[in-house]
């Protein structure tokens, strides 16, 4: 029993003062001590007792029921060795006592039973959709590897037998094949990048937008917030671009990502040969991907080609490697007929400083949309992209202006927009203005700041 003196634990005291278990004035046995019981037993008096009176461990409510019909409430002296332990040694007899006679469990309603099932079955989904999401991934580096196996083995190894053009193809096949790998595991595995906690609204601005069921005043406390901020986009009602999901106001060119479920810094779109959204943090890096990749099939194309005439002709007759280099042939050119489109897209983006998004839907300014609203002229939007420096352009090496947070932005009139002046630059504790009475801005003015 772990040391728990059963019998001097279920001992108590009568009223007439007697501790052998009966009363001396009458002689009638005392109604709990001199009772023989099993242990479950003993242990069920215990808890009926201890629970009735509010009592603790170590009190008994005496009852000589024969007797003196007086109740009593009394500490039971303990022996030494029971006051040692005395509690270690009662969850193991009350686990005892009721295995086997626990109740049974209250049945679950229908309706908990059904959110249940449908929260693991949501889980289970969201979870073979992540899997799949690596599907196309899969697919482009198995077909990555597949022609590295057919140009290095079957064609430089097996069909050449010239060994000065056999290293010559190897040596710029594998610079290509090196540059197209890093940018696309940097595309894939570069996370995109989410406002600052400087754009999250407070909890007190929290709990004032949503007890506020009036829209108008909704607007004026989004208003409110995003004074203290630089932000100069709105919707399409002239609203601030706040985020229900994120619980944030988004800067300018910050989108909600539907598939990452966050909110992205310049998002461009989610791109799914690379599971990943593209933006502020990766943009450089898909750009460099669809140019590295469109030169790494244009290569093997036009290096392949020679070799495919001889293979039509029957000048070379190797059946295992005929069937590599002409199925190489071919995946070469219909991925770089894509690319090459693909690719051209983007470079007018970047060149007129627009996104994929801001193509489709112009970005609305305080006096209305403006699609060249941050156009800031050919030069100036490749070094928004790719930087300053001119040696880290062709490397997948992050080098693009600023934070993600501010841009640069081309003021239209700068009576229609006072929060733009000629020649000043946007700081933390505010903008400078100089009024020119409605004069035509003609020239670029930057906002850039910091957290």
């Amino acid at each position: 029993m772990a040391g728990l003196d059963v019998k001097g634990l279920f001992q108590t005291e009568c009223f007439c003062g007697s501790r052998k278990g009966c009363c001396a004035s009458r002689g009638s046995p005392c109604s709990i001590a001199g009772r023989s019981e099993d242990i479950s037993a003993r242990v069920r008096r215990h808890r009926s007792l201890g629970s009735s009176s509010g009592l603790k461990l170590g009190q008994k409510k005496a009852v000589c029921s024969d007797s003196c019909n007086y109740t009593k409430s009394a500490r039971v002296p303990q022996r030494p060795e029971a006051r040692a332990r005395p509690l270690p040694a009662l969850p193991s007899l009350l686990s005892r006592a009721a295995r086997g006679r626990l109740a049974p469990q209250r049945p679950v309603p229908p309706a908990q039973a059904a959110r249940a099932g449908n929260m693991a079955l949501s889980r289970g989904l969201r979870c073979c959709q992540r899997a799949f999401a690596w599907l196309p991934v899969l697919i482009i580096a198995l077909v990555v590897l597949w022609s590295y196996y057919a140009y290095v083995c079957e064609l430089c190894l097996v069909t050449l037998s010239n060994p000065v053009e056999k290293v010559a193809y190897l040596l710029i096949f594998h610079v290509l094949f090196v540059l197209f790998v890093w940018t696309y595991w940097k595309s894939i595995f570069t996370l995109p990048v989410q406002p600052g906690k400087k754009y999250h609204m407070s909890y007190a601005d929290k709990e004032r937008y949503e007890n506020e069921e009036r829209p108008e005043v909704q607007r004026q406390i989004l208003a409110d917030i995003a004074r203290k901020l630089p932000v100069y986009t709105r919707t399409g009602n002239g609203g601030i671009r706040f985020c229900d999901r994120c619980q944030l106001i988004k800067p300018d060119r910050c989108h909600h990502c539907s598939v990452c479920a966050i909110c992205v810094l310049k998002m461009d779109h989610h791109c799914p040969w690379v599971n990943n959204c593209i933006g502020f943090s990766n943009y450089k890096f898909f750009l460099l991907f669809l140019a590295y990749s469109l030169l790494y099939c244009l290569y093997i194309a036009a290096t392949v080609f020679k070799y495919f005439i001889k293979y039509c002709t029957g000048e070379l007759t190797n059946g295992r490697s005929k069937f590599h280099v002409l199925f190489l042939l071919f995946v070469a050119v219909m991925f770089f007929v894509s690319l090459m489109f693909l690719f051209g897209y983007h470079c007018w983006l970047v060149s007129r400083n627009r996104s994929t998004l801001e193509a489709f839907s112009a970005p609305v300014f305080q006096n209305g949309p403006d699609k060249n609203g941050f156009n800031l002229g050919f030069v100036k939007n490749l070094q928004q992209v790719f930087g300053e420096e001119k040696k880290l352009w062709l490397l997948p090496i992050a080098s693009s202006q600023g934070d993600g947070h501010f841009f640069p932005m081309r003021a239209l009139c700068e009576a229609q927009n006072p929060l733009l002046a000629n020649e000043e630059q946007w700081e933390d504790d505010g903008i400078d203005e100089e009024p020119h009475g409605g004069e035509k801005c003609s020239m670029i003015i930057f906002l850039s700041g910091r957290l």
